[in-house]
């Protein structure tokens, strides 16, 4: 199944944002032709929920456990450490982002939600299966097909978590 499908390599499943339907959200993500979800944590409260989503959804939700580079810092630090790594938005935003896209081979790009946050609209919950809305984007900057970038984004994520093809269905 790897290499048939996108696959959403950094997603916050754990989140409270999904515990009244997740099995929607799921589903559809499955509808979106996603095939598998790589759970990440953003502190260690969140690893048992991941393990146990990942063992509910066997195959398809996969656990990516670690701590957040934020974690354990005061709340004025973390907006410090934000503040460096996050491009704050702008008008040039729009133009940064595509320059980005045309100047990465694509063997270097996997692609993310950040779901439930960074949605496509603002106010509204991100979910796994806008991860098409960003292979298109990248398939049109670049000029390439969508199941070329959904090909090649997906070895990449393969090749970035090396367990990951023997955790995926069958």
């Amino acid at each position: 199944m790897a290499g048939k499908g996108l696959v959403d390599c950094h997603c916050h499943l754990s989140a409270p944002d999904f515990d009244r339907d997740l099995d929607d959200v799921l589903e559809k993500a499955k509808k979106a032709n996603v095939v598998a979800l790589v759970a990440v944590a953003e502190h260690s409260g969140e690893f048992e929920k991941i393990m146990q989503l990942s063992e509910r959804y066997n195959g398809f939700v996969l656990p990516c456990l670690g701590v957040h580079p934020v974690q354990g810092l005061l709340p004025e630090d973390q907006r410090s450490v934000t503040l460096k790594l996050v491009p704050q938005p702008s008008e040039e935003l729009g133009l940064q982002k595509q320059k980005l896209v045309k100047q990465l081979p694509l063997t270097s790009i996997c692609l993310e939600t950040d779901s439930p946050a960074l949605g496509p609209e603002k106010q509204v919950r991100n979910e796994p299966w806008n991860i098409s809305i960003s292979a298109e984007y990248i398939a049109q900057v670049k000029g390439i097909s969508v199941e070329e970038v959904i090909e090649v984004t997906t070895q990449n994520t393969l090749k970035l978590f090396p367990k990951l093809p023997h955790l995926l269905q069958k």
